[in-house]
């Protein structure tokens, strides 16, 4: 059914939320704030790190979110993978798809260095073609212009390619695109809010996804 498919990477491709949380509470130390508990620094993940790091200190004064996201990036580029994981099953399934003919790219809104440097630690990088992250904060998701590059650049129809993340983000820049979506209950938000964007299709394992390549189901 899909020759594209594109997928988030926080919450989706790998569970980061320790490593995201660990350091967000290292710069949160730093400028001697409390530190957050998981969930609620969670709740801040998806936008970007200069959006988190607004979240975080409840602040919008540029420099000073400038200099947080400095602080945040110099701590996370050596501790990203201390205890990130790649969700069960995932690579046995991008495996299948490959095999399939699939393309398989990543569109995220975390810097791309960042998750070029988490998929080649946790031994996935090679099933992708593409890792795109935002170049401009304007590109982020849910803005389409990213998606739809990665479409022509495949060579393939809005048809053909299925979105998949666990985020209102990934849910709407399928929408803003006219592709379809697929939302993953085991990531960060989960089910009941996924349900509330109503997303094309819903898997609660990644295995789940090879139901929606064979055209038949």
């Amino acid at each position: 059914m899909f020759n594209l498919y594109l997928f988030d990477l926080d919450g989706t491709l790998v569970d980061t939320r320790r490593d995201i949380a660990e350091a967000v509470n290292h710069v949160l130390q730093l400028h001697a704030r409390p530190v957050a508990d998981l969930a609620t620094v969670i709740s801040w993940v998806g936008d970007g790190l200069d959006d988190m790091m607004v979240r975080a200190f409840n602040t919008d004064e540029r420099e000073f979110v400038g200099e947080l996201v400095d602080e945040f990036r110099s701590y996370y580029k050596d501790h990203c993978t201390d205890f990130s994981s790649v969700y069960t099953g995932c690579s046995q399934t991008l495996t299948s798809l490959q095999e399939r003919k699939a393309h398989l790219s990543v569109l995220t809104n975390k810097p791309q260095d960042l998750s070029l440097q988490i998929l080649e630690r946790l031994g996935i990088l090679q099933f992708f073609d593409h890792v795109v992250g935002p170049n401009d904060a304007d590109l982020r998701k849910p803005n389409p212009s990213n998606l739809l590059s990665l479409v022509r650049d495949v060579g393939t129809s809005n048809e053909r390619t299925l979105m998949v993340g666990d985020s209102r983000n990934d849910i709407l820049v399928a929408r803003n695109a006219g592709v379809a979506s697929c939302g993953c209950t085991f990531g960060y938000i989960g089910r009941d809010a996924l349900l509330e964007l109503d997303p094309t299709y819903l898997i609660e394992t990644w295995p789940g996804l090879l139901l929606l390549a064979d055209s038949t189901n």
